[in-house]
């Protein structure tokens, strides 16, 4: 039930709702910084594996976590060498919304071949 594309959908529909709910009704002075897309993220992946298995046949998670490891180990190297120090804070902000818009553009781009293949 769960790996089909449209329950999918649902449950991050769903998950994005009662997030924003939460936000907007109980800590709203508690989470400025907080965004919904950083939880989602984790969703997201799960979803990512199910719909590239029943697109393509295989999962692409390896190969997203391959490409997020050789860019965190590239900023970490360019942090290094123009900054001359890492300052984490700002090297986990930036690398989680890398990861955030890599994971919602993969997921989209998938949705997209799912529902093509299922009208056609």
């Amino acid at each position: 039930m769960i790996k089909e594309w449209y329950v999918q959908l649902l449950i991050l529909i769903l998950v994005w709702l009662i997030l924003t709910l939460l936000k907007k009704r109980f800590f709203r002075k508690q989470l400025k910084n907080f965004k919904r897309l950083d939880v989602m993220s984790l969703f997201l992946l799960v979803s990512i594996h199910f719909l590239s298995q029943n697109v393509i046949g295989l999962s692409i998670i390896p190969f997203l976590i391959c490409g997020l490891s050789a860019y965190g180990l590239i900023m970490t190297i360019l942090y290094a060498l123009m900054e001359g120090q890492i300052l984490y804070k700002k090297f986990l902000i930036k690398f989680w919304r890398v990861a955030d818009i890599l994971f919602l553009g993969t997921y989209c781009v998938l949705l997209i071949f799912k529902v093509v293949s299922f009208f056609n």
